[in-house]
């Protein structure tokens, strides 16, 4: 199984981030304010998706379970940075930041601030690891 970590600033204001990390079970974004995680969503498993949506702490960060996932959720893992690429938003109104997130050039997820979680295409149901997108 293999890791990965990259943190990617916002092309317009750098004091915004997302952090994409891949622990060798599972993957997540972190959308950054600084130094603050400001939103979160799941990206993959992968590690088998377990069939029970029972979390225990000593398994952070945890799998999304079977029953919140789409049939293709399984998708290849990140092994460098050139297959991943984020695409900034802001909102004109509120100055509200969204990222698009993107793995092998296929749209993934989205977070904005104070999404915990965010949305993703892999699932079919909302859950506490990512809402339907």
């Amino acid at each position: 199984m293999s890791t990965f970590f990259l943190q990617i600033h916002c092309e317009f204001d750098n004091y915004y981030s997302t952090v994409i990390e891949d622990d060798g079970r599972v993957s997540y974004a972190y959308l950054y304010e600084g130094e603050d995680i400001i939103g979160d969503v799941w990206l993959y498993n992968q590690q088998q998706a377990p069939t029970t949506s029972f979390w225990r702490a000593e398994d952070m960060p945890f799998l999304n379970p079977t029953e919140y996932l789409t049939q293709d959720a399984a998708i290849k893992p990140i092994i460098n940075e050139n297959e991943v690429r984020c695409e900034w938003t802001e909102s004109k109104d509120d100055g509200l930041i969204e990222v698009g997130i993107y793995i092998h050039d296929k749209f993934i997820a989205s977070i904005t601030s104070g999404s915990k979680p965010g949305w993703s295409v892999l699932v079919v149901k909302d859950g506490p690891l990512a809402l339907i997108y």
